[in-house]
C-alpha cells in the first residue's frame, strides 16, 4: 500500500522538521517542505499530495490563506492550518477557504496525527459522495435517454405499421378490380410479402438495444394468413418446428420474406388438392438451419433454382446471401426441399 503524501508549508525550519519526523513516524511520506506560499504554488502541482499542512503567516508577500484559496481553485486537496494566530479575523478568513482542520501552536503530536487522519478520511468520503452523485445523475440520465428512445421506437413501429397498412389496403383494392388472374396473383404476392413485414413489426419486442422476434410464434401467425389468403386453410396442413428461436429484426425480416415466398410458391403451384408443408428452424453452433419441404408435385423439369425460375426465386437467393448463406434445393421422390444455413445478422457489423 502506498504511503499518504503530505506537504508541509512552514517558514520555521525547526518546526517544519519536527512535523516531518512526526508524520514519517506515523507512516506518512513528506515529499517536500516549503517555506513560502510562492514556493508552494510553484511546486505543488507536480507533487499531487494527499494533504497539505500549512502555517498561515509565511515568509514572502503571500500568506497561507491566500495560497490555500489559489490551490483549492486548481486542486482537490484537503488543507490543514497549523498556526499561532487565533484572532477572529484570521479564523474568519481561514474559514472562507474551507480547511479540513485548524490547529493552534503549540500543538500536541497526537492532535496533529488525529486531525490529519480525519482530514484525509473526510476528503475521501467527500470524493466518494460526489462520485456517487455523478453516477446517480448519469444513471438517471441514461434511464431517461433509454425511455425516450424506446418511446421513439414504439412511435416508429406504429408509423411503419400504419404505412404498411396503407400500402396493403391500396393493393388489396387493386386486386378487387383485377380481371386478369395473373395480375391478381401478382398483387396478392406483394400484399402477402408486406403482411409478412407488418407482422414482424407487430411481434417484435425490445431486448438489449435491439428488437427480437419469437420466430416460431411469428411463423404460425403468418402461415395462417397465407393459407387463408390462398383459400387453402382446409386443404393444406402446415407443420412448424421452431420453438425457442428468437431472432433480431435484421435477421427476421429477410428470413420472413424468404419463407413467405416459399409458402406462396407451394400454395400456388405445388398442390392439386390436399398437401403438407413442413418448416423447421434449428439453432446450431453459431448459426441456424432452416429446412422447408412440401409434398406437392415438385419443381417442373427444366426449372433450376434460382435462375431458371421466377423473380421470386431470384429474390430468395438474394435474401439468403444477405443472411450469410446459400439455399440448397433438393428434389425428393415427392415435392421439393429447401435447406438453408444462415447466421444472425448484426446491423453494426454489416455497416463496418
Amino acid at each position: 500500500m502506498m504511503k499518504r503524501r503530505v506537504v508541509i508549508v512552514e517558514d520555521e525550519e525547526l518546526v517544519a522538521q519536527d512535523i516531518r519526523v512526526i508524520l514519517e513516524g506515523a507512516g506518512y511520506e513528506v515529499p517536500a517542505i516549503f517555506h513560502s506560499a510562492e514556493d508552494l504554488l510553484e511546486g505543488i502541482e507536480d507533487l499531487q499530495p494527499d494533504s497539505i499542512i500549512m502555517d498561515i503567516m509565511l515568509a514572502g508577500e503571500m500568506d497561507g490563506i491566500e495560497a490555500a484559496r489559489i490551490i483549492t481553485e486548481k486542486m482537490d486537496v484537503p488543507i490543514i492550518y497549523l498556526t499561532a494566530y487565533s484572532s477572529n479575523d484570521i479564523i474568519k478568513r481561514a474559514g472562507e477557504t474551507e480547511p479540513y482542520a485548524y490547529l493552534l501552536k503549540p500543538f500536541h503530536e497526537r492532535d496533529l496525527r488525529v486531525n490529519l487522519e480525519m482530514a484525509i478520511h473526510k476528503h475521501e468520503a467527500k470524493r466518494n459522495r460526489l462520485r456517487l452523485i455523478r453516477e446517480r445523475t448519469l444513471n438517471e440520465y441514461l434511464k431517461r435517454s433509454i425511455a425516450e428512445k424506446e418511446a421513439l421506437l414504439r412511435e416508429l413501429h406504429h408509423r411503419v405499421k400504419n404505412n404498411l397498412q396503407l400500402i396493403i389496403s391500396l393493393l388489396s383494392l387493386q386486386i378487387r378490380y383485377a380481371e386478369d388472374p395473373a395480375m391478381e396473383y401478382f398483387f396478392r404476392d406483394y400484399v402477402n410479402q408486406l403482411r409478412s413485414i407488418a407482422v414482424i413489426h407487430d411481434r417484435a419486442y425490445p431486448s438489449g438495444g435491439s428488437h427480437i422476434i419469437d420466430f416460431g410464434d411469428y411463423l404460425r401467425s403468418i402461415s395462417s394468413q397465407l393459407l387463408e389468403s390462398y383459400g387453402a386453410s382446409s386443404s393444406v396442413c402446415l407443420d412448424i418446428m421452431a420453438d425457442d428461436v428468437r431472432l433480431n429484426m435484421d435477421t427476421g425480416v429477410p428470413l420472413a420474406l424468404i419463407i413467405s415466398e416459399l409458402i406462396s410458391n407451394s400454395l400456388k403451384h405445388a398442390f392439386e388438392g390436399e398437401g403438407r408443408i413442413t418448416i423447421s428452424i434449428e439453432k446450431m453452433n453459431g448459426s441456424y438451419l432452416l429446412v422447408y419441404t412440401d409434398d406437392g408435385r415438385g419443381l417442373p423439369d427444366g426449372i433450376k433454382f434460382p435462375d431458371g425460375g421466377s423473380f421470386g426465386f431470384r429474390m430468395i437467393e438474394n435474401l439468403s446471401m444477405q443472411l450469410g448463406g446459400n439455399i440448397r434445393v433438393e428434389k425428393p421422390e415427392r415435392g421439393v426441399k429447401f435447406t438453408f444455413e444462415f447466421t444472425e445478422q448484426v446491423y453494426s457489423n454489416r455497416m463496418s
